[in-house]
């Protein structure tokens, strides 16, 4: 049976980096490679998760690889919108549901401690560099974004929350990121068969 792994994420910066994380993963593999179709879908925001994920998944995904296939959806989301609200924007539950009844046989969620830009960030040193920035420039900032637009802001440039930024994706020190945030990526890492890196 093919086995088929989606990583649902919320912007186009997000498919550029998970990119980059799961040829990371397959670099640590054993065999160097994964016996799974890997699939990558922008949901364009959080709100996408409730609006996006099941038409996508239904119209775009299973058509492509069929019935027979083992699917497994991987939700790969920020945690700021969920820590001070006291209605979240998603009701993860009633997204799994409508997963499972519509074929998906594993669900995992991937979550960004405050936002996938804090992630960015554990890499000041390539972002600076990316921007062409000084070594002691300072990273000012109330979260993990309002950081990065400052950084980006001093380079004269713009930074767009998921907007393709893959410029800046590409020169990030992505080993650096993962051992920063292992806890956070273990789920990721389980499913594609990356044993003992934590």
């Amino acid at each position: 049976m093919n086995k088929c792994l989606i990583l649902f994420v919320e912007g186009d910066t997000e498919v550029e980096f998970y990119k980059r994380v799961v040829t990371n993963a397959r670099r640590l593999h054993p065999a160097n490679r994964f016996d799974t179709y890997i699939e990558y879908r922008n949901v364009k925001g959080i709100g996408g998760f409730k609006s996006n994920v099941l038409r996508k998944f239904t119209k775009e995904i299973k058509p492509k690889y069929g019935e027979e296939c083992r699917y497994t959806v991987i939700l790969c989301s920020d945690t700021d919108v969920f820590e001070f609200s006291s209605k979240p924007p998603v009701n993860w539950s009633e997204v799994e549901q409508e997963l499972r009844k519509n074929g998906a046989s594993q669900i995992i969620h991937v979550r960004a401690r405050h936002s996938i830009a804090d992630w960015f960030l554990y890499d000041t040193e390539g972002i600076m560099e990316f921007l062409r920035l000084g070594k002691n420039t300072k990273v000012i900032g109330r979260n993990g974004y309002d950081k990065l637009q400052n950084l980006y802001r001093r380079a004269n440039k713009v930074y767009f929350k998921g907007v393709k930024s893959n410029d800046m994706i590409a020169r990030l020190d992505i080993n650096k990121i993962v051992n920063s945030v292992r806890d956070q990526l273990k789920p990721l890492y389980d499913v594609l068969g990356v044993k003992g890196w934590v």
